[in-house]
């Protein structure tokens, strides 16, 4: 979006208080099964496919993914309740739909709901927004947990996070797989659209290395996708590492991988056999709206871009995914177009995701 409705919208969604945690919602119990958004056995919108020519595979695969999704959460209170009759948590489902979907063709899927924290929380000036993503990891410490004593019976397993979500996989992965038993079963992690800085990785994952080639396992797989020439100048962000949190220039040198790829190199690679890019559908829906509030019902589906083409370079400066081709050109004509396209990490390389996914598998087993 442009940088005018975003200030907009941060005036709308700013908390009326300072954070306290006696305040939040109650804490979910992962034991109830109605605070999973996604489990293998439950329908939704994780299932979904945009043409005929794939299958889904809903339960008895070989591997797990724990899916942790990004912000859907635009309310003036810090942390979400996870009430299911809200915007927020349609807007969990069509998450499900246009990212965990690269899955359902060999993996289990589980989803937590949990406290996420308000959009808000990332341009906080104090340490508010710090303690609204404290509570939102300490679900997801819990709901992982869970999902590792109750669900995988020791199966092999992936992370998927994008925004919120990667950043808390960051926490997770850091505090609670590496330098353990579980990090011998751990694939590979996809923390997308959330800056790594180059200069904190090995104090971030001293124990698990960034990927190199498109079938390395027991790895950090991470991107941020902009337009072609698209810079972040003066953005800053909330960022964690051991020591604690900083506040970080979006303008450095991030970790990356070419999604087309999966190298490092700054060479540009088109779109290739695999490639789907997706889009999300639905009648009287506007998937652009961060201020309704309650959860309209409104039928959705995913399918293809009409144009497919496009080519993506990693900046060699900043680390930035860079693209460019046909179907950029159409997307620049979408309503609040920046040049940010971090709402489509996902939607713009699902095809190739979900082939990486599969070579990794069996790369690994």
């Amino acid at each position: 979006m442009d940088e005018e409705t975003a200030y907009k919208i941060l005036d709308f969604v700013k908390p009326t208080k300072a954070f306290d945690v006696n305040d939040s919602p109650l804490a979910p119990d992962y034991s109830n099964l109605d605070n999973w958004a996604a489990l293998p056995e439950k329908e939704g919108q994780q299932f979904y496919l945009p043409d005929e020519s794939l299958t889904v595979n809903k339960k008895n695969n070989d591997v797990d993914v724990f899916y942790i999704h990004p912000t859907g959460f635009y309310e003036k209170t810090w942390n979400s309740n996870m009430d299911k009759s809200r915007s927020a948590y349609e807007r969990t489902e069509i998450m499900l739909a246009n990212q965990a979907s690269a899955f359902n063709g060999s993996c289990n899927i589980y989803a937590p709901e949990y406290r996420q924290a308000t959009y808000y929380s990332f341009f906080a000036k104090d340490n508010d927004g710090m303690k609204a993503i404290d509570l939102a990891l300490i679900d997801i410490v819990n709901a992982f947990d869970y999902f590792i004593e109750n669900f995988n019976s020791n199966k092999p397993f992936m992370i998927l996070g994008h925004s919120q979500g990667a950043l808390l996989a960051h926490k997770l992965i850091s505090e609670k797989i590496q330098g353990t038993e579980l990090q011998s079963r751990l694939i590979c992690t996809y923390a997308v659209g959330y800056i790594i800085p180059e200069v904190y990785y090995d104090e971030l994952f001293p124990l698990i290395p960034k990927s190199l080639s498109p079938t390395d396992t027991n790895c950090v797989v991470s991107w941020s996708t902009v337009v072609d020439g698209f810079r972040r100048e003066r953005e800053k962000t909330i960022f964690w590492k051991p020591s604690g949190w900083s506040v970080e220039l979006m303008k450095q040198k991030i970790v990356a991988t070419n999604p087309f790829s999966w190298t490092n190199d700054s060479e540009w690679h088109a779109n290739h056999e695999f490639h789907k890019s997706i889009i999300n559908r639905a009648n009287d829906y506007d998937f652009a709206d961060r201020l309704s509030l309650v959860h309209t019902g409104t039928t959705k589906s995913i399918g293809l871009t009409r144009v497919q083409d496009f080519s993506c370079s990693l900046n060699a400066t900043n680390g930035l995914v860079e693209t460019k081709g046909l179907l950029i050109e159409k997307m620049k004509k979408m309503k609040y177009f920046s040049g940010d396209l971090h709402s489509f990490d996902v939607m713009l390389f699902w095809g190739s995701l979900r082939k990486n996914v599969q070579d990794r598998i069996d790369a690994f087993l």
